[in-house]
């Protein structure tokens, strides 16, 4: 929920990618909300599917509940933990699906949202699935994975280069629905007019490099379709063997928003915590 003097600007594209026959990611979007959401799901006979949609779905009609003008004018929610509630009931809605049906059995999914407020966005995730910020050609990865490469690059087992060709790259250590609890990455901060909020599964991650994704949204940041399709591309082009999802928010006043759009600035690619 945005105030009259700001925009947020919201697209995305979820493929099936060059290897797998159907697709288990999910996103949705609703810019009235200032929610965005993509989910990775996993599970045989299509459950990843069934998985990633409930999340998405549950959680965006559980928030539209609460991020509604008079209510988030009265101060009285705490955005926090309304998000972390609509994950938890969004985990539990999985994790009861896949105990009564057998075919849904082991089913779950990844997540990662971002919730605009006013002049602020909250961003959670669970799994492998991340958030990246660029702000003032600064890329930034605002998540760390929930995977096992992650905690031996964390403990300093692999590098970054290392992890890449990890055969372990894609065990995740927390997903929605695999038990009745889950615990929830989320933070806060506040937005700068121009920045730009890419929501990505795996699939993109695996093989397109941070520097790649940072030059492809500099390269096009006034056209978010532009910049979602061609990730989406250099993905394929470099083998496609996962689905693969993006979707962008970006932050613009409503009307002039002064931005500084040389495209002569140079990239700067910040991992934040998660080196």
């Amino acid at each position: 929920m945005n105030d009259q003097g700001l925009k947020i600007v919201i697209h995305g594209i979820t493929d099936v990618g060059q290897s797998r026959e159907h697709n288990e990611d999910a996103i949705s979007w609703d810019t009235r909300l200032g929610l965005a959401l993509l989910a990775d799901g996993m599970g045989g006979h299509n459950a990843g599917e069934v998985a990633s949609i409930l999340a998405v779905d549950s959680i965006k009609t559980s928030l539209a509940d609460v991020v509604t003008p008079e209510i988030v004018a009265s101060g009285v929610v705490d955005y926090q933990e309304a998000v972390v509630d609509a994950v938890g009931f969004a985990n539990r809605e999985i994790n009861e699906q896949s105990l009564e049906n057998p075919e849904y059995a082991g089913m779950g999914t990844t997540l990662v949202l971002v919730l605009f407020l006013n002049h602020s966005v909250i961003y959670a995730h669970v799994g492998d699935s991340r958030i990246y910020r660029l702000r003032n050609s600064k890329l930034q990865r605002l998540t760390s994975d929930h995977s096992l490469v992650q905690e031996m690059i964390d403990n300093g087992y692999l590098s970054h280069e290392e992890a890449r060709e990890s055969t372990s790259r894609n065990l995740i250590t927390r997903a929605l629905g695999i038990s009745e609890e889950v615990d929830v990455d989320i933070a806060m901060e506040d937005t700068e007019i121009g920045d730009i909020y890419l929501l990505c599964s795996d699939g993109l991650t695996d093989l397109v490099s941070d520097q790649e994704i940072g030059d492809v949204i500099m390269h096009n940041r006034d056209d978010l379709d532009m910049v979602s399709r061609t990730l989406v591309d250099l993905a394929n082009q470099k083998g496609g063997n996962d689905n693969i999802s993006v979707v962008l928010a970006a932050v613009y006043k409503a009307y002039s928003d002064g931005r500084d759009d040389d495209e002569s600035a140079t990239l700067e690619i910040d991992m934040g915590e998660t080196d």
